[in-house]
């Protein structure tokens, strides 16, 4: 993994608010967890790479993060999940999608990045 998404998945996994921990998954839960919030970070591929005397010099790859929520507004962890991207990708993420599924009764915020 790039060391850039380690320490981003380390952040989403250190976000916390009143004393509470966001609970992050770094793959798909088959499960929902007994809480009010959960979120997701996935590296999903390699968007690209910069090559140099026959060797790949740098790369750059795409993932998501994904909050669901009971609470409409995100139970306060929308600001941090934004506030920790700006911080681990730069400019480099953009809020994908936000949708209400009716058969979970959940709120679900993707954001996609590039590391």
């Amino acid at each position: 993994m790039p060391e850039g998404y380690n320490s981003l998945v380390g952040a989403l996994k250190a976000l916390e608010q009143d004393g509470t921990v966001l609970p992050m998954a770094e793959d798909e839960w088959n499960t929902r967890p007994d809480t009010v919030s959960y979120g997701t970070v996935r590296l999903d591929f390699e968007v690209d790479a910069l090559h140099g005397d026959n060797v790949k010099q740098a790369t750059a790859y795409e993932g998501s993060v994904d909050l669901f929520s009971l609470a409409r507004s995100g139970a306060g962890w929308i600001g941090l999940i934004t506030a920790t991207l700006k911080n681990h990708c730069g400019g480099c993420w953009s809020l994908n999608s936000h949708t209400y599924e009716r058969e979970t009764n959940l709120f679900h915020w993707e954001w996609v990045f590039e590391i």
